[in-house]
């Protein structure tokens, strides 16, 4: 039975997407089998993902509640991970989202719009884990970051502030690569940014319980989807 991983924040422009497209093919690229469950009906990871290159990875868009819920538990049935995608605002498929997820990642920009939307986020994993009565892990995924950064300071405490203490360590700064890479498809996972994301990987692989896989010997060859 594959792992859930849904990628959730009611802020828009958080960062979900970016995650999506980064952990999809880092995860491909480590041995595991990945679908990404495209949630928002902006459609935004769809539409990467026509143009994309990199590990083999699968992609449906599904934005109604219960046919997201459906939809990731058969492919858990078949595949390591699935990743959900959700919209950036509160709604009942990103509920579903959540209560049917192994791990929810929250991504939390340097503004204090962020942090709020971030707290909240993981009060609702919390609420909808007491709802289903079982365990569901969230950790916040820190977003356009700054290591050392006044404003990334101040949400850090911000976040300590609002009882938050699951953050990854690994932090994805604002480069223009990541936001490059709406655009062309490009999979990253070599090279100096390439090594961030494996480090991200490692983090969210150790928190949500993945299976150990062994690391496939990916240096851009063609493109491989499974659509």
């Amino acid at each position: 039975m594959g792992r859930i991983l849904t990628v959730a924040s009611s802020k828009g422009g958080g960062g979900k997407t970016l995650f999506c497209c980064l952990l999809a093919p880092g995860l491909a690229a480590r041995g595991y089998s990945v679908g990404v469950i495209d949630a928002d009906p902006n459609s935004v990871f769809s539409a990467w993902y026509k143009a994309y290159t990199g590990p083999e990875i699968r992609c449906r868009p599904e934005a109604r509640d219960i046919q997201v819920v459906d939809l990731a538990q058969a492919w858990a049935d078949e595949l390591d991970v699935v990743i959900i995608d959700t919209a950036g605002f509160g709604n009942l498929t990103a509920a579903a989202a959540m209560g049917c997820a192994d791990y929810v990642l929250v991504p939390c920009m340097p503004d204090r719009g962020s942090t709020r939307e971030t707290a909240r986020t993981i009060e609702k994993v919390a609420s909808v884990a007491k709802a289903a009565r079982r365990a569901i892990g969230a950790s916040v995924a820190l977003s356009q970051w700054r290591v050392g950064g006044v404003a990334e300071q101040a949400a850090l405490e911000d976040l300590a502030d609002y009882g938050v203490t699951s953050i990854l360590k690994t932090a994805i700064p604002d480069r223009a690569a990541f936001r490059k890479l709406t655009f062309d498809g490009r999979a990253i996972v070599t090279g100096v940014l390439g090594f961030m994301v494996d480090k991200l990987v490692d983090e969210l692989a150790e928190l949500a319980e993945l299976e150990k896989k062994e690391e496939l010997a990916y240096y851009g060859c063609a493109a491989k989807n499974a659509r």
